[in-house]
């Protein structure tokens, strides 16, 4: 009988197989035709020549309709260097980053059923234009487990070393690398749904699988959309804040206006005091008539660069558990103004919202009802994803939630970890007792941190772009 992979397999792998006769883990060097294109050198390849007809060639290379075509099957890092062929190549590369912006969803999953044939990364489609933004969540196991070179699929060494490789830098190897676009996210538990019909469906971590020790990386990519920037602001001290980012904030409004921001906090920051945390609302001070998505969770750790990728290694070669001196990282979606004003550019067809299921947001029945209001209230867009980050200590709602908004936005791909601690803003605003009228809360007044941190709560923060598919209901 076929296994069943939607069934939990009792044969989890949830450590990484050291021994004392296997060389220790050796950071994945970036290809060398890319090391070239970098810095401008010619790299010498033995190349065996084939054999073709010059003038078919040559019809082939100068006819825009046909690059095109070819070029669309290329890697985003092979598309770079396609741009300094010729103009009309430079065109065709310019033309397919504006038509092939979906997003896709990855995994690497350790459970047994899932590497007989090897390790693999596995793909909701190839990455075909350029990263905007990629991020990576590791659960415990996951974030500093080795493999061999030769188990890798695809593999990063051509031939296979002899060496391990960390799997969260083989994820930021192929898909990053050379860029710094990306943020890894440390944390105990994941979410990740990809969509139904796509092959990393099977990977799908849901509440059965929720409490499992199985080593899994999973992520999101977004690429390049035209007028959008993503940007990544690192605190590491907070005396660092102001430099860090109220000024970097100051800088970005002058030209451009924050459509949202995610938050990823290290447990070690809070533990000076929750109430640090309102500089987020500094936000709301720099654009204050202009709306913005919001949301975050207290994790254990992030990885902002390769410096941080290199040192995690160091320490898995050491067997310590290494930690990045980053507090707070928040990852910045911006698009520019129209002009002076205020306004973004209409041209741009990007948006995020973000919605709060707080700790009263209990009931099934008032799960969905808010979530479909939401539903209601935002526009669809033809791509998109979105990030979902809650407590651990919802339970049993995790699954229900994610469901429900899966019913909500069918084409939404979903990724997202579980923390100690939320952050959020409601966008659009949820008006105070929408949805039930007679019931009235009481609540003390935490501190000026209320609004932004809560508790026993979820964070859906939804990120679209492209065409409107379903616009607001009226």
């Amino acid at each position: 009988m076929a296994e069943d992979p939607t069934i939990p397999n009792d044969f989890d792998l949830a450590v990484d197989d050291y021994g004392s006769d296997v060389e220790k883990c050796l950071k994945i060097n970036t290809s060398p035709y890319i090391v070239a294109f970098l810095h401008k050198k010619t790299l010498p390849r033995t190349v065996e020549q084939i054999a073709c007809d010059e003038n078919v060639l040559e019809k082939v290379v100068s006819n825009y309709v046909i690059v095109k075509r070819i070029i669309s099957n290329l890697s985003w890092q092979n598309k770079l260097m396609c741009k300094n062929v010729c103009s009309m190549w430079r065109a065709a590369v310019d033309t397919l980053q504006r038509e092939q912006i979906s997003p896709c969803d990855f995994a690497v999953n350790l459970r047994l059923c899932y590497i007989r044939n090897g390790v693999k990364l596995n793909i909701s489609d190839n990455f075909y234009t350029e990263p905007l933004a990629v991020f990576v969540f590791a659960n415990t196991s996951g974030f500093t487990v080795t493999r061999k070179c030769a188990m890798l699929v695809p593999c990063p060494c051509d031939p296979p070393c002899e060496k391990k490789h960390q799997l969260v830098d083989l994820v930021h190897h192929h898909l990053v690398s050379p860029k710094t676009c990306g943020l890894t996210i440390k944390a105990c538990y994941l979410s990740y749904m990809p969509l139904p019909q796509s092959i990393t469906y099977r990977h799908v971590v849901n509440r059965q699988r929720f409490g499992r020790s199985a080593a899994i990386i999973a992520g999101i990519y977004i690429p390049v959309i035209p007028g959008v920037e993503f940007r990544v602001v690192n605190i590491k001290s907070i005396p660092d804040i102001k430099t860090s980012f109220y000024d970097v904030i100051d800088e970005m409004t002058q030209t451009r206006i924050v459509k949202g921001a995610l938050v990823f906090v290290n447990e070690s920051f809070l533990l000076h005091s929750v109430e640090d945390i309102v500089f987020l609302n500094y936000l709301t001070e720099a654009q204050p008539t202009v709306p913005y998505a919001l949301g975050g969770c207290i994790v254990e750790d992030t990885l902002r660069n390769p410096k941080d990728i290199l040192l995690n290694i160091e320490g898995t070669n050491e067997g310590v558990e290494y930690i990045t001196e980053n507090l707070v990282s928040i990852g910045v979606f911006s698009v520019p103004k129209l002009g002076n004003n205020v306004q973004p550019d209409p041209e741009c067809q990007f948006d995020m919202y973000s919605l709060i299921l707080e700790s009263s947001d209990w009931a099934k029945d008032k799960i969905e009802n808010v979530i479909n209001e939401f539903s209601k209230k935002i526009p669809h867009f033809e791509h998109s994803v979105v990030v979902k980050l809650s407590c651990v200590g919802r339970d049993q709602k995790h699954e229900y939630e994610q469901n429900c908004f899966r019913a909500a936005f069918p084409h939404t791909r979903l990724i997202g970890c579980y923390g100690n601690g939320e952050l959020g803003m409601n966008n659009p605003a949820r008006p105070p007792h929408e949805l039930y009228p007679n019931i009235k809360r009481h609540r003390r007044d935490p501190g000026p941190q209320f609004g932004v941190m809560y508790s026993y709560s979820t964070v859906f923060v939804y990120i679209g772009w492209g065409k409107i598919t379903k616009p607001l209901e009226t």
